[in-house]
């Protein structure tokens, strides 16, 4: 299991989302096939599962804006 936190350098898409809704770090684990995405905020983890990261990102955005909306 590996833990990364994603910055804008490494998935640009990131600034949108932490101006948007406030989130203060992203994290990128990889635990075997599973790659696992979570935005953190005043508000709690939000997190997306994907066979790739941008699946996950896709997820955990669809998470974090069903909560919000």
């Amino acid at each position: 299991m590996s833990i990364h936190i994603l910055t804008t350098d490494d998935f640009p898409k990131i600034a949108k989302i932490k101006k948007e809704f406030d989130v203060f770090r992203v994290l990128h684990i990889k635990k075997g096939n599973l790659k696992i995405v979570e935005f953190f905020n005043k508000d709690g983890a939000f997190r997306g599962f994907g066979r790739d990261t941008k699946a996950a990102y896709k997820k955990a955005k669809k998470a974090l804006k069903k909560h919000y909306k």
